[in-house]
């Protein structure tokens, strides 16, 4: 059976725009059969980094939310959008102080991984950031009501079993630093 082969974008249109959050655009595809799909959607975000910063005992920094889309309070990392003119981890170390006051003696990247491979979405950048210490209060704005919290690898695992943790983005980066899929010198086990 031969490998796939790519489509074909013949054209793209931006449906709908609303900054800074995302846009809806409609792709003209031509499929390696020869079809043509004229209404392709997908959706394009900023990037953003995730951030999993751990206390040298292990505990991990959380943030305990309300989410309006889900209706209901849950545990997140530290996270946020990556702005014009900054890498990835120049991100990360911004949102992580703006949000939570905190600063990581050693960054580790664990990976860009693409949100949906169907719709596009983003680009999620994840890392660690080890030995935190609070150097100031954290910066929130008016919808950022938050609780921080410090949990233990265990805590962290049974969060995710009770549903606490739902957001896929984070099981996946706690699942490479307390899942152990990811070690300390940033090389895969």
């Amino acid at each position: 059976m031969p490998a796939p082969a790519p489509w074909k974008t013949q054209a793209t249109r931006t449906v709908l725009e609303l900054p800074p959050w995302f846009s809806v655009l409609k792709d003209t595809v031509q499929l390696p059969s020869g079809r043509v799909v004229d209404d392709y959607y997908r959706i394009a975000a900023p990037d953003y980094v995730l951030v999993s910063a751990r206390r040298e005992d292990g505990s991990i920094l959380m943030e305990r939310h309300y989410k309006q889309c889900l209706g209901r309070v849950i545990l997140t990392s530290p996270a946020g959008g990556v702005d014009a003119g900054e890498t990835p981890l120049e991100a990360a170390q911004r949102e992580l102080l703006e949000e939570t006051g905190f600063v990581a003696a050693s960054w580790q990247p664990l990976g860009s991984f693409v949100v949906d491979g169907t719709r596009g979405i983003c680009t999620a950048h994840l890392f660690c950031a080890d030995q935190i210490r609070c150097e100031a209060p954290p910066s929130t704005d008016d919808m950022e009501e938050f609780e921080l919290l410090f949990l233990s690898p265990g805590e962290i695992r049974a969060a995710v079993r009770e549903g606490e943790i739902p957001l896929l983005p984070d099981i996946a980066i706690l699942s490479l630093v307390v899942g152990g899929l990811w070690n300390r010198d940033g090389a895969l086990p």
